[in-house]
């Protein structure tokens, strides 16, 4: 299992439709600005440029009712590799993304209480020990 954090750009309406196999099933698309890491400072940052488009199937469809466009969500996933032939015999892959759950993040900063009010005048503070002559402190050759 893999996660993505990001940014919703786009949440697409439910779609019903139906597999080669006369299955129906249900689709919910959503895209994602996808959150990477500052190489120099390590701070998270939305990359607009990678934009991943997500699926969500069936009864999962559900998790983007209460995801709202520009909300930060985290996206569980795991891929999923198929191999098939195309008409001219040749060997190709299929990669599907298959998330799992999404979850939104609360971008809200909460506040934290001030325990003390900063004091009107600071103390005055004691003055530091000086080192006596010839003590084990003051052994320094110069």
């Amino acid at each position: 299992m893999a996660k993505l954090t990001g940014k919703v750009l786009y949440i697409y309406p439910t779609q019903q439709l139906t597999a080669k196999s006369g299955n129906a099933f249900s689709k919910r698309d959503f895209v994602l600005a996808v959150q990477s890491f500052d190489r120099d400072t390590g701070e998270p940052t939305i990359d607009t440029e990678n934009t991943p488009q997500l699926s969500l199937t069936n009864d999962r469809c559900t998790q983007l009712d209460n995801i709202a466009v520009g909300q930060i969500v985290t996206v569980d996933f795991y891929l999923r590799g198929r191999r098939y032939r195309d008409e001219s015999n040749k060997e190709k892959i299929i990669t599907d993304i298959n998330v799992t759950s999404v979850r939104g993040i609360s971008t809200v900063p909460t506040p934290t209480p001030q325990t003390q009010a900063a004091p009107a005048h600071s103390p005055t503070p004691s003055p530091s020990p000086q080192p006596q002559p010839n003590s084990k402190q003051d052994d320094l050759p110069f």
